[in-house]
C-alpha cells in the first residue's frame, strides 16, 4: 500500500473518531429532558428534535468519510468533491457559530474532539484527493 493512501486513511480514521464521539453525544440529547426548550410552551421537545436531526446529519457525513476511506484508491473527482462539500459544511457547523454568535462546544474536551475530527477528516480528504482535482 502506498504512503499517501495509508496517511490519508489514518487521518480519516482520526476524523471518524472525533465525528462518531460527537455523533453519540449529540444523539444522546434526543432523549435528555434537560435539553428541552422549557421556554417554548408549544414545543418544549423541539431542541431534542434538533439534536436528533443534527446527529443524523453527522452520521451521514461520517459514513461518507468511511466510504472515502474504503474507496480511496479509486475515488473519482465527482465523488471526492461531493463528500468534501458535505464535510466542509459539517465542520462549519462545529466552528462557524463561535465567531458569528459566540457559540461553541461546552468544554475543552469537546473542543479538542472537534479539532481531532476536523483536522483528521479534512486532512484525510486533502491527501486522498484524486489527481487532477484542484
Amino acid at each position: 500500500m502506498n504512503a499517501r493512501l495509508l496517511i490519508g486513511r489514518f487521518l480519516i480514521l482520526l476524523g471518524l473518531i472525533g465525528g462518531f464521539i460527537s455523533f453519540w453525544y449529540t444523539v444522546s440529547f434526543t432523549w435528555n429532558p434537560e435539553f428541552q426548550s422549557v421556554n417554548l410552551p408549544d414545543a418544549p421537545t423541539h431542541a431534542n428534535y434538533h439534536a436528533f436531526r443534527g446527529a443524523m446529519l453527522a452520521l451521514g457525513v461520517n459514513l461518507l468519510l468511511v466510504w472515502v476511506a474504503f474507496n480511496a484508491a479509486k475515488l473519482t473527482r465527482e465523488g471526492w468533491s461531493i463528500v468534501t462539500f458535505m464535510t466542509v459544511f459539517y465542520y462549519l457547523g462545529w466552528w462557524a457559530a463561535w465567531p458569528i454568535w459566540g457559540l461553541h462546544a461546552p468544554n475543552i474536551t469537546a473542543e479538542m474532539n472537534h479539532v481531532l475530527g476536523t483536522v483528521g477528516g479534512l486532512g484525510g480528504l486533502i491527501i486522498l484527493r484524486p489527481s487532477g482535482t484542484a
